[in-house]
């Protein structure tokens, strides 16, 4: 099957598959620097972190390869707006913005030539990014996604969300490519997604079960050893989210726990404003640092099916290669241009 390259700009992925951005310092330096190594794009997940430490993270991901490497912002972030700016002065080749939308960011990228990918799960949104200046790029994330989802239906699949909000971007006369992420795992999910009219495909916790991730070995380990997800309304943003099963509540951080600090990541908090569910920054903090019994540990909806601690490189000949046996070569998939 000879598929078509995808020409979106000057900057050229060898794969239209993209990793997804997951947020404090999971998708770090080395595991986006390993997928754009690899031919993909890779994506700096930058939720929760300084301004400071992501231009170390973008500078450290440009020493290890030349390869695509972009930013992944959450709208809902305080520090939204700054980290922004750090990712137009350092010139990285996109940002993805999910967790609400507004236009000022869209237009600003657009004004530094630097492409701009909305995370969208529902038709409406699609029709709002699809008429908004500097949209550059949409990810139609379903609800088998991990971490926070957007979905009113949080089981939905990208199998039934994905082809209503393209019929809607397409009708809204948006050209750009359009991404399917949510319970993407292997070979022919990406065969499924393309014959489906996705311009590529996004992985997540694929991507973070792997020895590039910045993830801790405990954690690692929980997702190794989960045997299905759960979603569930924990989260101070008031978003659903997808953790793994089971995933007691009552041990997560809460302010005013020894140690526990509130750094203000959010701009509107559940948990800051009146102390309802947990501390959202802390709980993944614990789980990335190897405390998963006090820690949040996000995961797609097929955690279940991954058994194994694979190298990037791995992960992407599981994604190429139809049977994964390595005598059949990878099937020729559409290459993404980012500018």
């Amino acid at each position: 099957m000879t598929l078509p390259k995808l020409p979106v700009g000057s900057k050229l992925a060898k794969y239209c598959i993209i990793q997804g951005g997951m947020s404090i310092r999971i998708s770090f330096h080395r595991l986006a620097a390993a997928v754009a190594a690899a031919g993909g794009v890779g994506t700096i997940g930058a939720m929760g972190i300084s301004p400071a430490e992501l231009v170390r993270e973008i500078r450290q991901a440009r020493l290890l390869t030349e390869g695509v490497v972009g930013v992944n912002l959450m709208y809902a972030g305080i520090l939204c707006d700054r980290l922004l700016e750090v990712c137009i002065a350092e010139r990285v080749d996109y940002v993805a913005i999910g967790a609400g939308f507004a236009r000022g960011p869209f237009k600003a990228l657009a004004d530094a030539g630097i492409p701009g990918f909305a995370i969208v799960s529902s038709e409406k949104a699609a029709r709002i990014a699809a008429r908004t200046s500097g949209v550059t790029g949409i990810v139609v994330e379903s609800g088998q996604a991990g971490g926070h989802l957007g979905p009113a239906d949080t089981e939905v699949s990208i199998w039934d969300l994905f082809p209503p909000i393209l019929t809607a971007l397409r009708e809204a006369g948006f050209a750009g490519p359009v991404i399917a992420a949510g319970g993407l795992l292997d070979h022919e999910d990406v065969l499924r997604a393309l014959e489906m009219g996705a311009d590529g495909v996004q992985l997540g916790t694929r991507f973070a079960v792997t020895e590039e991730s910045h993830a801790s070995d405990e954690m690692k380990s929980a997702w190794l050893q989960a045997h299905r997800s759960q979603t569930v309304d924990w989260s101070p943003t008031g978003m659903p989210g997808r953790v793994v099963d089971p995933h007691p509540i009552h041990k997560l951080p809460r302010l005013g726990d020894p140690g526990v600090n509130c750094i203000n990541c959010l701009k509107h908090c559940r948990h800051r404003e009146s102390g309802a569910s947990h501390c959202i920054w802390n709980s993944l903090n614990n789980a990335q640092k190897g405390n998963v019994g006090r820690g949040l540990v996000f995961c797609g909806g097929r955690i279940g099916e991954i058994h194994d601690l694979l190298t990037v490189d791995e992960v992407f000949h599981k994604l190429l290669v139809r049977d994964n046996s390595p005598t059949q070569k990878p099937f020729p998939v559409p290459k993404i241009k980012v500018i």
